[in-house]
């Protein structure tokens, strides 16, 4: 067996440089410690404290000994054969060994500064390429610096980087000296850039520029600058990503009394460097902790090959998606695509590769984007249009947008799921405010769709409540494939979901019966209910029944109030026998104690005053049939621009001022602001929804005992599905146009 094998492995161009600021680290950081241990020392009452502080050895002999000349040979012996193969089967490593077999160093260095420093030096890779910035009136860009490496930057720059005489300041500092480096570093809190300091920054670049001193402009990752910097005058550096070369690096430094380690080993151990640029601090940190550097490689390799192995939900339980509901069917649908796509059997290009779901808050939607990703037996990646902004600054924004796709493509075959979507405005909305950043994140969020469009295995599932507010580029297809509502519960929805949540505990006619009384509620406010009764009866010692139930839901059968649910199921059956007259479908027509919906389906038609004009008695014919029924009205028709009387009033004015419908012919003058009309386009206005009304009541008149019957039963059943609907109006005429009736 050889004892003395000189070969030298190549090394990158930066290796030496980073290894002589490595070294410089060492010492300062050496003469830190020793010196706080001093201090300590005279402190302490009688001079008892650090008394047992180990004494630290002296540095190697520099540059003459043994030791260093065998550092540059790392696969040279340099201890006798049977005490090398004796710290071998120990488990040590020989070659980080003294001739006392001890290897780890006395000083332990910090390895997140100093891996970072490692990365610095090889972004410069010379010190001729330090002086170059050096120069008077030099703007340096340094880009990709961990935002937890900003607090100790300086000091790195100043004890192990620069040359002697050289000091880096920030640029809050005023310090004046002819040898100075003014750095513009952005603050960090929690390991995060702040948001408002990125307008600080901005200043400390203008500060900085105002002097002739070299400026160091540091940046995280690929951050835009805040400040208006010519490129073309200004030098970049980018640190390079970590790879096995930074790890041998710092091995020998932290894991080596002689400067050297194992290193063929090491390497073979080491995962591949495309997972090293994945490596986060706090696993580096736990790797660090193994005693060799061949173990620390190898726990490396370990936890990095856990966390591909099991990424988010990777080991989930298949499940089945188990709503009701037309969201529900299609979200079934592509789950089917996506197996087969992943079985081969469809080719890509031929299933949806996009879902919106929009809808109230409360009935679902994020739950089924995390159920398609359980039931297809893929990763789920989450995100939200508010994840992005927390960032920060709208380059970290724009930057935390990329990582979610480039997350999703790490994790494919995967579902990306996008929360709060309609919270990036859209270019259409007229609000000019801030339209810039808006229209920045807008073309941001089009440029990852389309991106991630061209690649297979990441099915996009976006969810919102306002879809209206999305810019249509962003809602067009081949971004957003199929657009579905998800509305409030149906009976038979909550009728599931109670049976789910409460595991069969009562009655199936219980269960059918306080369906029909929560109607109105969301999935949500189900789930809450179930929980908060289930921890009443936890913690009173009593069992869980419908009355407790109840009560959590709030729908107490005896505190209904039977006038206020026959007012509104006869609001709703005007508007439900009105636009069945006018030719359109009703889906489904609901009742609660809080008000009534009903699910229409409006035919196309040629945008004529005719079709807007049936529009506007549709509207109003729920106030029509209470004027009718009860010879007075209430405020269910009004309320919020969504109301009956909003829209009804929305599309009047838009007749006369957008549309060329109106009073004012081809003349086009914008949306128009109710609260600032005239005196006369106010009369005008109450005139038209006085007509629409008055008209919507007529032709409700001949079908009064219709309109009771239909609304007592409803009352009964609060729900029609678009069965019971065609029952109850298959006599009624369609298309009818009567005159209006005047009151008497």
């Amino acid at each position: 067996m050889s004892q003395l094998d000189l070969s030298k492995p190549a090394r990158p161009d930066w290796w030496q440089f980073a290894e002589d600021c490595a070294r410089r680290y060492h010492l300062y950081y050496r003469e830190l410690q020793q010196t706080r241990r001093k201090t300590l020392k005279e402190d302490a009452p009688d001079g008892r404290a650090g008394a047992e502080e180990p004494p630290v050895p002296p540095a190697p002999d520099h540059p003459h000994s043994l030791l260093q000349h065998l550092s540059k040979h790392p696969n040279a012996r340099n201890l006798p054969p049977d005490l090398w193969e004796a710290l071998e089967q120990e488990g040590a490593d020989p070659y980080a060994c003294d001739d006392k077999g001890r290897w780890l160093p006395a000083t332990d260095l910090p390895a997140d500064q100093l891996l970072l420093l490692l990365r610095i030096a090889a972004a410069f890779g010379s010190p001729a390429a330090v002086d170059t910035q050096l120069i008077r009136g030099t703007v340096l860009i340094l880009r990709n610096i961990p935002p937890c490496g900003f607090s100790s930057l300086e000091n790195l720059l100043n004890n192990a980087l620069l040359p002697p005489g050289w000091q880096a300041y920030g640029a809050r500092r005023q310090v004046q000296l002819p040898q100075r480096v003014t750095l513009a570093v952005p603050s960090v809190r929690d390991g995060a850039i702040e948001q408002g300091h990125f307008d600080d920054l901005q200043e400390l670049i203008i500060k900085g520029l105002a002097h002739s001193q070299p400026l160091w402009i540091c940046l995280p990752d690929e951050m835009v600058l805040p400040a208006p910097l010519v490129a073309e005058h200004c030098y970049e550096l980018t640190l390079p990503q970590v790879d096995a070369d930074f790890l041998i690096a710092l091995l020998r430094q932290t894991h080596s009394r002689t400067g050297r380690i194992d290193e063929a080993a090491t390497r073979a151990a080491l995962p591949p460097n495309g997972q090293l640029q994945e490596l986060s601090t706090a696993a580096l940190s736990f790797a660090l902790r193994a005693p060799t550097a061949k173990k620390m490689a190898q726990r490396l390799s370990q936890a990095l090959a856990a966390a591909a192995a099991s990424p988010p939900e990777a080991h989930a339980p298949r499940e089945e998606i188990t709503g009701i509901g037309p969201a529900y069917n299609t979200a079934r649908c592509l789950v089917a695509d996506l197996r087969l796509w992943a079985e081969g059997s469809v080719a890509w290009d031929q299933i949806p590769h996009s879902l919106l779901l929009h809808g109230v808050p409360g009935t679902g939607k994020s739950h089924l984007a995390r159920a398609m990703g359980r039931s297809a037996g893929v990763n789920c990646v989450e995100t939200s249009c508010a994840e992005w902004q927390s960032a920060g600054h709208l380059g970290n924004l724009l930057l935390a947008m990329r990582k979610s796709f480039d997350e999703a493509r790490q994790n494919a075959p995967c579902i990306l799921f996008i929360d709060e979507i309609d919270a990036i405005s859209s270019r259409t909305s007229g609000d000019t405010h801030g339209s810039r950043y808006g229209s920045q994140v807008i073309a941001g969020l089009l440029e990852q769709m389309d991106r991630i469009g061209l690649e297979e295995g990441i099915m996009v599932v976006g969810a919102c409540n306002h879809p209206q507010h999305i810019d249509p580029a962003v809602l067009r297809a081949g971004r957003f494939d199929i657009k579905i509502e998800m509305p409030l519960p149906s009976m038979a929805m909550l009728q599931h979901l109670l049976a789910e949540r409460l595991q069969d505990a009562f009655p199936e006619d219980a269960m059918l019966e306080l369906a029909r009384d929560s109607i109105g509620k969301t999935a949500a406010d189900v789930d809450a209910a179930v929980r908060s009764a289930r921890s009443e009866a936890r913690h009173s010692g009593c069992p869980l029944d419908l009355q407790l139930l109840r009560r959590h839901l709030q729908v107490m059968a005896q505190e209904e109030n039977h006038d206020l649910l026959y007012r509104i199921a006869i609001h709703e059956a005007g508007h439900a026998i009105t636009s069945w007259s006018y030719g359109e479908t009703i889906t489904r027509i609901s009742l609660s104690p809080s008000g009534g919906t009903i699910e229409r389906d409006v035919p196309p038609n040629a945008g004529l005053s005719a079709d807007f004009e049936c529009q506007l008695y549709i509207h109003l014919a729920g106030r029509a049939a209470e004027r009718l029924i009860f010879g007075t009205v209430s405020a269910g028709a009004g309320g919020s621009a969504t109301s009956d009387l909003g829209k009804a009033a929305r599309m009047v004015l838009a007749m006369d001022f957008e549309l060329g419908l109106g009073a004012f012919g081809n003349g086009w003058f914008g949306p128009q602001d109710p609260s600032r009309l005239t005196a006369c386009e106010r009369q005008r206005l109450q005139e038209r929804l006085d007509y629409a009304e008055d008209h919507a009541r007529a032709l409700l008149y001949p079908h009064q005992q219709l309109l009771k019957d239909m609304a007592a039963d409803l009352v009964q059943k609060r729900e029609f599905d678009a069965k019971a609907v065609r029952s109850w109006l298959r006599d009624v005429p369609r298309h009818v146009d009567p005159e209006p009736v005047l009151d008497q």
